[in-house]
């Protein structure tokens, strides 16, 4: 059977993939964007069998042509939040362990509020900077430094959240021992509920990367800086190599 993306050029394929994400970060529904991706695979096969370019199919603004497409399709708004509950959810299950690692959970009225609301503006951003993206012609270093520029922010919203809440506000919630420890098995059974739900062990390896180096070496006669500089490279290495692993078995594929 003939696959029709990889029988594609590869400027096609690249509108198709563009196409996609603008669509998904409009809030499209996945059915509907993978039905027009597959009827415009086979539009983009025959005119490049008729020696035609994209731009025959979708015009000389692919920009225009996205913002027509997704014009026409309703949003996802159900579909949609149901990620961003699995967002927040997936969030607050790491800030619950790293809580009960550090001392123990206990969150101020800033936090109750604050944390959501960062994580929903976060996803409103990346949102925006997808589709800008995706409609764009942009230099490998230019999608770079966007993504890295997001990054930024989202650290900045989050690190600048912990510190108004540390100057400002006072303990609202806190947590006994047995809070604690149920606490923490309720994030772990969501991590293992979300890699689950998206058939990957991203949200089950990530979490051990972080917290597993800084719970072992505190078992040990390392403390103090010696502990975080050595749970931080330690961390930081095997995400690198998960990254690394990840990249390798997606190409071989």
């Amino acid at each position: 059977m003939l696959d029709v993306n990889k029988a594609l050029s590869k400027e096609s394929q690249n509108f198709l993939e563009n196409l996609r994400l603008y669509l998904f970060s409009s809030g499209k529904k996945t059915a509907e964007i993978e039905d027009v991706i597959e009827e415009l695979e086979v539009h983009l096969l025959e005119a490049e069998r008729n020696k035609k370019s994209v731009e025959h199919i979708v015009g000389r603004s692919p920009k225009e042509y996205m913002e027509q497409l997704s014009d026409e399709m309703s949003v996802d708004f159900m579909g949609w939040l149901k990620y961003i509950v699995m967002i927040l959810i997936g969030a607050f299950s790491y800030w619950i362990i790293a809580k009960a690692i550090n001392g123990g959970i206990e969150f101020s009225i800033w936090e109750i509020i604050g944390y959501p609301f960062a994580g929903i503006l976060s996803v409103f951003i990346y949102m925006m900077c997808f589709r800008y993206m995706a409609s764009h012609k942009l230099s490998k270093v230019k999608q770079g430094v966007l993504l890295y520029g997001l990054g930024i922010i989202s650290i900045a919203l989050f690190a600048g959240l912990i510190i108004f809440s540390g100057i400002y506000s006072t303990t609202f919630i806190k947590l006994d021992n047995t809070g604690n420890i149920i606490a923490v098995i309720l994030a772990i059974s969501i991590f293992i509920l979300i890699s689950l739900w998206s058939k990957s062990w991203v949200s089950i390896i990530i979490p051990i990367l972080l917290y597993a180096p800084e719970v072992f070496l505190k078992q040990t006669h390392y403390q103090g800086n010696v502990n975080l500089i050595l749970s931080s490279l330690i961390t930081m290495l095997g995400i690198l190599l998960y990254c690394g692993y990840t990249i390798r078995k997606t190409k071989s594929s």
